[in-house]
C-alpha cells in the first residue's frame, strides 16, 4: 500500500536533513505504529505520506514515496486525501465549521456521499465515539480531549483506506484512549483499514499495532512485529525509550499475557513519592481554596457547589474523563476564570477582586496548547520574558541556566521545534520564574518517555524546593510515579481525592460510572 524508497527530507532551503534514506513497506491492512523521540523526524514521515511534504512544506526532496501505486510527489493533495484520512497534532488546525455535527458533516459532503450514506455515518460515529451529547455543541466551547474525538470522528466518518493519526490520544482519559484503539482496530479488521499511528503511549499502541518502526533523528533504525522491534531493548533505552516498561511489555508478550493486565503487577509496588509525606500533607497550610464555587458555560454548570484545598507543598494531580471540568477547574484556580458563584482564594487573595497581573507573581499556568503563550522570536528571549515582565533579579543567570537544564538552542526560533518540545519550552520559561504554585494544564503531551522524565524531575525539584504544583493529567504512569495527591473530578464535582496509588485503578477500571452524587450538599460523591 505504501512504499518509501531512499526518502530524504530537509526543509526550506537548508542542509538539515530531517529524514535520511528512508525505506519502509507498509503492507495493505497494516497496523503500524511508529515510535521515537520528539523531533525524531515522525511527523515529517506522515506528511510525506499524505503530501503535505513536499506540496505544502516546500524542502529538498530526494528518494520516492508510493501510496496505493500513485506517487506522492506527482499527485495532489486533494487527490491523495480520496484515500488518505489524517489527524494531526495540532486538532485546532483542521477544524472548520462552528458545530461538532458540521464539522463531521464537511468531509462527507464534500466528498458528495449520498444523503443516506451521510446520515448513517453520522450516527454511527457519534455513537461509536461517545459524543453524542456533544452534537450539537459548539466547538470553541470543547475540551482539547472532546475535539480530538471529533477530529477522529470526521475522518472515520470518510472511511479512507489508509489512516494516518498523529498522537491521537495525546489529550485523552485512558478510558477515551484506549476506546479509539479499539475502533481503529475494528476498522483495521472489518474493512482492511491500514492504520499509521505515532504514539508515545508504548504500552497501548503494542496492544493493538501489528508492526512498529522506531525512528530516530531522521533514521529508520528498526522496523517489524512488536516482539521484533522491542527486542531491541537495550539499544531503544539508549535511544531514549524507556526500558523497564519496554521489557515489562516484551516479557508479557513473550509470556502470551494481556497487555492490558501488565498494570495490575505494576500496581503493587510502591510509587517513587513518599508515602509518609502523602499522608501529612493534610497537616500543611493552605495556600489555595475554593469554596462553594460554580462556573459553566452556554448557561450550564461544569462546576458546581464545589469546596477544594491545596496545600502548600502539594502535588497534587487532577485527573477525570474528558469534559469533566479539569481544564476549568484549573483556570479557575489560576484566576484566569472568575466563579460565577463562590470565591476562589490565592494565598489568601481574592480572585474575583485581584487584578491577574498580581495573582501572576504567586502562579505559573501551563497552558494545554503552548502555542498560546510563546511569543518571542527566540529561546532565549522567550525564557527571559516572564522574568523581565515580574522584574525578578539575575534575569541572565536564570536564563542560562534554564537553557543549560534543557539544552535549548537560545537562538533558535521557538515554532521551529516540534510541538514536544515547544511544550517543553513553555514550561521551562515558567520554571524560570520559581512560582509559588504551578498549574500545568496536560504539560507532557507530545513529550517523548527522555523529554517527559527530565521535564517531570525538574517539576519534582521545585516542589521539593517548596513550589506546590497542581498538574491536569491523562498519564496515569506520570501520575502514579510523581504526584503525592490525587483527585478525580467529574460531574461537577471532585469525585475523589487520595492517594494515587489507590484511585489509579479506579480510573482505568473505570469504577466510577456508578458512583452517586449530591452536589448541592457536599460538592463530592456520596
Amino acid at each position: 500500500m505504501i512504499t518509501f524508497e531512499n526518502l530524504s527530507f530537509s526543509y526550506g532551503d537548508t542542509n538539515n536533513l530531517v529524514l535520511k534514506n528512508i525505506n519502509l513497506q507498509i503492507n495493505d491492512g497494516d497496523f503500524l505504529g511508529i515510535i521515537g523521540s520528539s523531533g525524531a523526524g515522525k511527523t515529517t514521515l506522515s506528511y510525506a505520506i499524505n503530501g503535505i511534504i513536499p506540496h505544502h512544506y516546500k524542502g529538498e526532496y530526494y528518494g520516492k514515496v508510493m501510496v496505493d501505486g500513485d506517487d506522492v510527489f506527482d499527485t495532489e493533495p486533494c487527490q491523495l486525501s480520496m484515500k488518505i484520512g489524517s489527524v494531526f497534532q495540532d486538532i485546532d488546525s483542521q477544524m472548520t465549521c462552528a458545530t461538532v455535527e458540521d464539522e463531521i458533516l464537511f468531509g462527507m459532503e464534500n466528498f458528495g456521499l449520498s444523503k443516506e450514506d451521510t446520515i448513517d455515518r453520522l450516527e454511527w460515529v457519534l455513537k461509536e465515539m461517545g459524543i453524542e451529547s456533544l452534537r450539537d455543541r459548539e466547538i470553541s466551547g470543547l475540551s482539547g480531549g472532546q475535539k480530538q474525538k471529533v477530529a477522529i470522528a470526521a475522518i472515520l466518518a470518510l472511511r479512507p483506506k489508509i489512516l494516518v493519526l498523529d498522537e491521537p490520544t495525546g489529550e485523552l482519559d485512558p478510558t477515551a484512549s484506549r476506546n479509539i484503539f479499539r475502533i481503529v482496530k475494528e476498522l483495521n479488521k472489518k474493512f482492511g483499514l491500514t492504520v499509521i499511528v505515532i504514539e508515545q503511549k508504548i504500552r497501548l499502541l503494542c496492544e493493538f499495532a501489528d508492526h512498529l518502526a522506531f525512528i530516530e533523528k531522521g533514521e529508520l533504525k528498526f522496523h517489524g512485529t512488536v516482539k521484533e522491534v522491542l527486542s531491541h531493548r537495550n539499544e531503544l533505552a539508549d535511544l531514549g525509550l524507556n526500558h523497564d516498561r519496554v521489557g515489562k511489555i516484551l516479557d508479557a508478550l513473550a509470556d502470551g499475557k494481556v497487555l492490558a493486565d501488565i498494570y495490575a503487577e505494576e500496581l503493587t509496588r510502591k510509587g517513587s513519592f513518599d508515602s509518609a509525606q502523602n499522608d501529612s500533607v493534610h497537616a500543611n497550610e493552605s495556600i489555595l481554596t475554593l469554596e462553594k464555587v460554580s462556573f459553566g458555560y452556554d448557561l450550564n454548570y461544569l462546576i458546581e457547589n464545589t469546596n477544594f484545598t491545596v496545600y502548600k507543598g502539594d502535588f497534587l494531580a487532577l485527573t477525570g474523563e474528558n469534559g469533566s471540568g479539569k481544564s476549568t477547574l484549573s483556570k479557575l484556580m489560576g484566576g484566569i476564570l472568575k466563579p460565577e458563584n463562590g470565591t476562589v482564594m490565592v494565598n489568601g487573595l481574592d480572585t474575583k477582586k485581584t487584578r491577574n497581573s498580581v495573582i501572576a507573581k504567586h502562579i505559573g499556568f501551563l497552558f494545554q496548547n503552548p502555542d498560546r503563550q510563546l511569543c518571542c522570536y527566540t529561546i532565549r528571549d522567550e525564557i527571559a520574558f516572564g522574568l523581565k515582565a515580574l522584574k525578578l533579579p539575575d534575569i541572565e543567570t536564570r536564563t542560562d541556566e534554564i537553557l543549560a537544564r534543557f539544552n535549548f538552542d537560545p537562538e533558535k526560533a521557538p515554532f521551529a521545534l516540534s510541538r514536544g518540545q515547544r511544550q517543553q519550552l513553555a514550561l521551562a520559561s515558567i520554571i524560570a520564574v520559581h512560582p509559588e504554585i504551578m498549574i500545568l494544564d496536560e504539560p507532557t503531551t507530545g513529550l517523548d518517555y527522555k523529554e517527559c522524565i527530565e521535564l517531570m524531575n525538574a517539576i519534582r525539584e521545585l516542589n521539593q524546593q517548596g513550589t506546590t504544583v497542581i498538574m491536569v493529567c491523562h498519564d496515569m504512569e506520570i501520575v502514579r510515579d510523581y504526584a503525592k495527591r490525587m483527585v478525580i473530578v467529574g460531574h461537577g464535582a471532585i469525585l475523589a481525592d487520595g492517594n494515587p496509588e489507590e484511585l489509579v485503578p479506579i480510573l482505568e477500571s473505570n469504577s466510577l460510572k456508578n458512583v452517586q452524587y449530591d452536589t448541592a450538599e457536599n460538592g463530592g460523591a456520596k
